[in-house]
């Protein structure tokens, strides 16, 4: 089909583009992306990563982030969709740059099977449109189709070569983790082409270039994320962190729809093309980085989930038998997720609605700083950042807590559990002290009965834990509750208090 008419191939792209929108743009931003894309418009307003703004994840996406950034900060276009907007275009050059490859290896099926995967990698994602692991994917895509190309073939031009390996630099950049995605495409070269020398490439090189040159930028531009945040990260983070067997479940279950696709895949063409296993490398890679996280969060596991459908898509190209049911368990494993997000958004309560209260909440002339006692950043953020208020501390959310109440439950002398109690309180008592000098126009208090990263959250409540810290009450004692949203009870600050 795609062979016969010039125009269809841009009807096609066309109506993806357009149905991705339709699924996106009238809802609210996923709650971490809305979180960074925010960063990023704080860097521009000239805050200090590290010291005003804080996040354990490194700066490439605040920086990423500052370029959609600059049409919210000065030309006040709408920050929800400028961010789905700048996830197209990503996904556009992610397209252009890998077209050559996908052709020079699928010939006259590469455009469409290439369409077909950038379909599944903007429907898929769902309610994880735009997070760091789904931009990651894209600016990946083109490595990974360049990467299965064989030796004989022609190499493209260096230009190309640089654009590539500078993509997924960036890509790799957004994560330390994301390093294991090269790491495991090029040990499945090394084996196919049985020469160790096949990394010394072009784009491997560009991508190594990238990462010296960011780690440089972050030592000079951002050198209290270097030298503040990662040192306490990695005494606190492991509060959010889950045992290996949880995560392997919800790894397992993120990964079973995907997997059946490319297994009935597998059996229509038993034959497995040199392209789809280099996504299989790729959807490894992300795989060793979602389980080494040891969080078992969805969206780490989803750029996983997105190079097996790709993997799944190129052998059902090629498959002379079960086109047909291949192709709707491929459907299926990229539409249900979606049919869920819908669901949630289009319900009363849903997300979209409880965003969209808490924004009118936000939305009140008097008020222009928020924050939230929480350990999960869902609905507050995405508020925050359409409503254009400020937040009123430099983390995102209480990073510190869990690592805090496990660590209340750890033997007597644990150097480590002293250790993560010491930091939490001092942030804490930090905290509190800049709120009574300036407090924030809005508090809110998750009163979820889970919370993220907090064992026997049932039992938890923020307002008998804060209670034990000076200042506390007397800063509450400034603020008349209003109606709740959701899982937040809210407070607004009386005027003049």
């Amino acid at each position: 089909m795609f062979a016969r008419t010039k125009a269809s191939p841009v009807l096609v792209l066309a109506a993806v583009l357009l149905m991705a929108g339709l699924v996106q743009f009238p809802f609210s931003l996923n709650h971490d992306a809305a979180w960074h894309f925010y960063t990023a418009t704080r860097v521009l307003a000239g805050d200090r990563i590290g010291v005003d703004i804080a996040d354990i994840n490194p700066p490439m996406a605040m920086w990423l982030f500052s370029l959609p950034g600059l049409l919210v900060t000065q030309f006040a276009a709408p920050p929800a969709i400028v961010f789905r907007a700048f996830t197209l275009l990503v996904a556009l050059v992610a397209f252009a740059a890998s077209l050559r490859s996908m052709q020079d290896m699928l010939g006259e099926r590469g455009r469409g099977v290439l369409i077909a995967i950038l379909g599944a990698f903007l429907l898929l994602p769902a309610y994880d449109f735009g997070q760091r692991e789904h931009l990651a994917a894209f600016l990946l895509l083109p490595y990974a189709c360049l990467a299965a190309l064989p030796d004989e073939r022609a190499r493209p031009s260096v230009w190309r070569l640089l654009f590539i390996g500078a993509l997924a630099g960036i890509g790799v950049c957004f994560k330390p983790y994301f390093l294991a995605i090269p790491l495991a495409v090029e040990l499945w070269r090394m084996i196919d082409t049985r020469d160790w020398k096949s990394f010394l490439r072009v784009e491997i090189l560009v991508m190594v270039a990238v990462g010296v040159l960011y780690l440089a930028a972050v030592a000079l531009f951002a050198p209290g994320y270097l030298f503040g945040v990662v040192p306490d990260a990695l005494k606190t983070y492991s509060g959010y962190e889950r045992s290996f067997l949880a995560v392997a479940l919800e790894v397992g279950s993120a990964l079973l729809l995907p997997m059946i696709a490319f297994l009935l895949a597998l059996i229509a063409n038993p034959r497995c093309h040199r392209l789809s296993v280099a996504f299989l490398a790729v959807a490894f890679g992300f795989l060793v980085a979602a389980l080494v996280q040891q969080k078992g969060w969805a969206y780490q596991t989803m750029p996983a989930s997105l190079y097996v459908i790709a993997a799944a898509t190129v052998q059902a190209a090629q498959a002379t038998r079960f086109r047909l049911l291949t192709a709707a368990a491929i459907a299926f494993a990229c539409l249900f997720p979606v049919v869920l997000n819908l669901r949630d958004h289009l319900s009363p309560g849903g997300t979209s609605d409880r965003v969209a209260r808490l924004e009118t909440v936000f939305a009140d002339p008097d008020v222009e700083t928020v924050y939230a006692f929480m350990t999960s950043p869902r609905d507050m953020h995405p508020a925050v950042l359409s409503a254009r208020r400020q937040w009123a501390d430099a983390y995102g959310v209480m990073m510190f807590l869990p690592a805090h109440l496990a660590a209340l439950a750890a033997p007597p002398g644990d150097a480590r559990a002293i250790e993560a109690i010491s930091i939490s309180e001092a942030y804490l008592a930090g905290m509190l002290a800049r709120f009574e000098a300036a407090p924030p126009d809005v508090l809110a208090f998750d009163m979820n009965p889970s919370k993220l990263g907090i064992a026997n959250a049932i039992g938890f409540d923020y307002f008998t834990f804060l209670a034990t810290y000076p200042g506390f009450d007397a800063l509450l004692a400034r603020y008349d509750e209003v109606a709740p949203v959701g899982r937040f009870r809210l407070f607004k600050r009386r005027p003049g208090a």
